[in-house]
Formats: structure tokens, sequence, C-alpha cells
């Protein structure tokens, strides 16, 4: 478990502004981001202080529901991240192991398709790109010890 970014979020922050500069800025950005990004409307804080923190920092040994995941990380004084912050997120981790897949742990249901279906974010580095895309986010999608989450932590 490692403390990764400070982050101070803009008062005039706009989706639409950050989804054009990452297109603008070369990363790669999945059709579902860019079809969930028009619905987004999280009321942010001025700060989150993001934490990256694997499924065996929580004590996982083995194959685990996302829901699982979820209450450990309330648990343990961690907290999901709205998902505009995963937009602000790929323009800050520049340093991404090739092959790697870092989660943003949002609120489930926060960022639905057109379709219906549940997504959660995930950052990536490939083929010489930096990527957002996603992965469903259902209660009961299986993750395991080496996977990481990007989350806030949470004063108590």
């Amino acid at each position: 478990m490692k403390k990764l970014k400070h982050l101070t979020i803009d008062k005039d922050f706009k989706t639409s502004d950050i989804v054009s500069d990452l297109l603008k800025d070369g990363y790669k950005l999945s059709d579902w981001i860019l079809d969930i990004s028009t619905r987004l409307n999280s009321d942010l804080n001025d700060k989150y202080e993001i934490w990256s923190v694997s499924l065996k920092d929580l004590g996982f040994s083995g194959a685990t529901k996302l829901e699982d995941v979820f209450k450990r990380l309330n648990s343990q004084g961690f907290s999901e991240v709205p998902p505009e912050i995963a937009l602000i997120l790929r323009m800050h981790i520049h340093k991404h192991p090739i092959n790697e897949w870092l989660r943003v742990a949002t609120p489930l249901d926060s960022m639905i398709d057109k379709d219906g279906i549940p997504h959660l974010p995930k950052l990536g580095s490939g083929l010489g790109n930096l990527y957002i895309e996603t992965y469903w986010a259902w209660p009961h999608a299986i993750f395991h010890p080496h996977n990481e989450f990007l989350v806030q932590k949470v004063d108590k």
C-alpha cells in the first residue's frame, strides 16, 4: 500500500474539458469511457489523497469478489473516488509499467453506459500508449491478490 498522489481539484472543473485534454494529449480512451463521461456530474471535493492498494495489502490471499474488496477498503480507512477522478488521474500517472492495469475504485453504479452496464475505470500502458478503459463493475466480478486499486484515504 502506498500513497500515490495529492490531487487538488479546480472549482471550475468540467468533465468535457478533461476528456478533450486527454484526447488532445494523445491518451487512449475506450468507447465506454467516452460514452460514460458525457453523463458524469459528481460533487467533487477540493482535494484527494490517492493511494494504491492491492488486494494482498488488504489481506486477501485468493480470488475475491469486488463487493468484498470494497467492504474491506471501507473498513480499513479508504473509500471510492468519484469517476471524474479516474480521468484526472490518467493525466497524472505517467510512470506506468507496460501491461499493468490500475483499477480506480469508483462507487458501484456510478459509471453506467448507455446500455445500462456498470463499469469500473482502469488505467493501463501498452504499445507506447497510456489508456483509460473499463472493466465491468459487477459486485461478483473476481479480482486477485496482485490487483491494485486507486482509492482515497479517509480521515477518521
